[in-house]
């Protein structure tokens, strides 16, 4: 089954594709904030689509936003998420969501795992080194948390 991981963010959306437990590919969709809200959004929505298309996965999954102390941050986040969350529903693929908590305790076995925790131990599992930005090794522990919960 193919499965992609996407680590929400407007300025850096990691995404990791993975299937039978190897990464396929992996990086980051980027947009500039030199561009309108509106554009940097198509842009993400766009890229995200057509990657989407390419690799056809079964299962998109997303780890969930969460309002942390800046409700400007959350607000710019929600709407990156629903655009990446529109590219998946209109290519018909399944969508499953995680908190960050749920990802790290599937990935380190602890939902208090450091980021760089749960970087080393996506490593491990997968097998490869994955290159920064920490985006891309959200998006493959993303991806893993769906497998180990689903078998």
């Amino acid at each position: 089954m193919k499965i992609i991981g996407i680590d929400v963010g407007l300025r850096c959306t990691g995404y990791a594709i993975i299937e039978d437990g190897k990464l396929i590919t992996s990086g980051v969709c980027r947009t500039t904030n030199k561009f309108a809200l509106p554009k940097r959004l198509k842009e993400l929505y766009t890229d995200m689509k057509s990657l989407m298309q390419k690799e056809s996965p079964e299962i998109a999954v997303y780890e969930t936003v969460f309002y942390k102390q800046n409700l400007k941050t959350f607000s710019l986040l929600a709407q990156a998420k629903g655009v990446l969350l529109l590219a998946a529903e209109e290519l018909g693929i399944e969508i499953e969501e995680y908190t960050p908590r749920e990802i790290k305790q599937a990935i380190s076995g602890s939902g208090r795992a450091s980021k760089y925790q749960v970087h080393k131990m996506v490593e491990r599992l997968v097998g490869v080194e994955i290159p920064e930005p920490s985006d891309i090794s959200d998006a493959v522990a993303c991806a893993l948390c769906y497998s180990s919960r689903n078998g």
